[in-house]
């Protein structure tokens, strides 16, 4: 029993540290343009929480990008989720590099980086990821109308006009 105690323990510390923080983004408008990201000092999992609200309905894009100066860390996004505000499930791209979140309503939301650091230790600089978040108004147009419908209803609109003048003749 000791014996897989002690695994467990040489397990979870050969796979280094697992690290969540949360930064406040603060109002998004829309528009709305910032800069995030993080850095890193040794091997690690993260899951960096970006909290923003959104005043009115927007859509939401940006860019994330690795920053390793001396190639001495592998810096590897995984995934970038959206959660809260109108939305009923998390909106979640595993193509970091560039995203996009479409029809956004007013509310407080959280945009969470995911991702892992590996490689050896040294050089001056951290390793870590740097990213831009930009939010757009959403233009509602009113519907138009197809032309299928214009021609059902001047149709409906035609017979109500033959039934009309049908019960006018009948009742002299």
């Amino acid at each position: 029993m000791k014996l897989k105690a002690l695994v467990a323990a040489a397990a979870l510390a050969a796979s280094g540290a697992s690290m969540a923080e949360t930064f406040n983004l603060g109002s998004m408008g829309p528009p709305g343009f910032t800069w995030f990201g993080n850095s890193f000092s040794q091997a690690q999992t993260f899951s960096d929480t970006f909290n923003f609200t959104l005043n009115g309905a927007a859509n939401s894009l940006g860019a994330v990008w690795d920053v390793d100066f001396l190639a001495r860390r592998d810096v590897e996004l995984t995934s970038i989720s959206l959660i809260g505000g109108g939305l009923s499930s998390a909106l979640v791209d595993y193509s970091p590099i560039d995203f996009s979140f479409s029809n956004l309503l007013a509310g407080s939301y959280s945009l969470i980086v995911t991702g892992t650091v590996e490689g050896r230790r040294g050089g001056l600089y951290d390793s870590g990821y740097v990213g831009q978040l930009v939010t757009t108004r959403t233009t509602v147009s009113a519907p138009v109308p197809e032309p299928e419908t214009i021609a059902m209803m001047a149709l409906g609109l035609g017979v109500m006009g033959f039934v009309a003048r049908r019960r006018k003749q009948l009742g002299k």
